[in-house]
């Protein structure tokens, strides 16, 4: 019985140190041997999928029936290339009519522009027509006013003599008769006078008086119509700003008249169309969706490794599906989301491992689709 007993404890012994010994050789190949744990493999292996920016092309400001749809999804286009086109029959009519005021606008503007030019002309000719009558009517008041002088001095002396009978009734009755006109001519030039100086200051008119020159005198007839020539001119403004209205308008629906038809703003490949032939588009509302040629992918590395990855470092990166590598450029490095942060289940629940977002934009020559693997290793 107690050789069974020693026996047994014995064979306890010795599977006790067997399996001490295989737990130390394993301790030690796990040690010596790559980690798998979640940090080593995240600061060891960076890898994301190939993506490709997409953009929405929209008619710009512009809405319609869709007339044109001369391409299908999944097909290349080149920049420039013509998408899609708009009905333009409303807006073409509108271009047309606008065409037509503005013409109207201009040939009303070039009109008073030469009624001006002929009214200030006219204006100006009639001024020094004004002078030359000023002047003559001012050397007729003088000979009017001499004239009147001397036919007073013949009365003056017909009534002297009349009393002494020196001279006949009939003498005397002609020299107040010519007394009478003379006062009657000189008071008609005087009114003529006044009524062609009319608006003229009492300088200018004393000036008249002494030099007999008109020139430069204000007349209330010139002033009016210089006056009328100047509201000319804020009718020529008037016109110019309805001009330059309308041009706002012409150059806007031309605009408009553009964008009904939709280009490929770069080289790409249609992901969608959103609308087919004879549906209602509304203005700014995406149309087609177009997969372009800058294509990325996205790694994260922690935040001791981010350092190296700032924007503009240029990384190499292999394809996992042929093993190629590709050259790429670093875009930007961004904190990540929390959920991309590595964590394990502690007391606090604090993070073992906070990550970082880095986009890295390939070469557009590279030859490799969307969809791929490709995995950065910077150990």
């Amino acid at each position: 019985m107690s050789r069974f007993n020693s026996h047994t404890s014995r064979s306890v012994i010795r599977l006790v140190i067997i399996m001490l010994l295989l737990l130390t050789l394993s301790s030690f190949l796990i040690f010596l041997g790559s980690r798998g744990d979640a940090s080593t493999v995240a600061q060891r292996i960076k890898s994301g999928v190939l993506t490709a920016d997409e953009i929405n092309v929209a008619f710009e400001n512009v809405g319609g029936t869709l007339m044109e749809r001369n391409l299908i999804e999944s097909q290349e286009v080149k920049k420039g290339q013509l998408l899609l086109a708009l009905d333009e029959v409303d807006t073409k009519i509108t271009l047309d009519g606008l065409k037509a005021k503005l013409q109207a606008q201009e040939a009303e503007l070039k009109s008073i522009e030469e009624n001006i030019i002929i009214k200030t002309r006219a204006t100006d000719l009639q001024e020094d027509k004004l002078f030359f009558e000023i002047e003559q009517a001012q050397a007729a008041l003088h000979s009017a006013v001499a004239a009147e002088k001397l036919a007073q001095l013949e009365f003056d002396r017909s009534a002297s003599l009349i009393n002494s009978k020196s001279i006949s009734k009939s003498v005397y009755d002609s020299n107040l008769t010519a007394k009478n006109q003379a006062h009657a001519a000189r008071v008609q030039a005087q009114r003529r006078l006044d009524a062609l100086t009319l608006g003229a200051t009492q300088e200018q008119k004393d000036h008249l008086e002494k030099t007999g020159s008109a020139n430069g005198m204000t007349l209330s007839i010139i002033e009016n119509e210089r006056l009328a020539i100047a509201n000319m001119h804020n009718d020529v403004t008037a016109t110019q700003a309805r001009i330059a209205q309308l041009q706002s308008d012409l150059d806007k629906t031309n605009l408009n008249y553009k964008r009904l038809k939709l280009y490929a703003p770069e080289d790409g490949k249609v992901l969608k169309i959103l609308y087919q032939k004879g549906e209602i588009i509304s203005p700014n509302s995406p149309a087609v969706i177009l997969e372009t040629k800058r294509r990325y992918f996205e790694i994260y590395v922690s935040e001791k490794q981010v350092k190296k990855y700032t924007p503009g470092t240029k990384v190499k990166a292999q394809v996992v599906a042929t093993e190629e590598e590709v050259e790429g450029v670093v875009r930007f490095a961004t904190a990540a989301p929390s959920f991309a942060d590595l964590r394990m289940t502690r007391e606090h629940g604090q993070a073992d491992l906070t990550m970082f977002k880095v986009r890295i934009y390939i070469d557009e020559k590279a030859d490799v689709l969307c969809g791929m693997t490709l995995e950065v290793n910077d150990e």
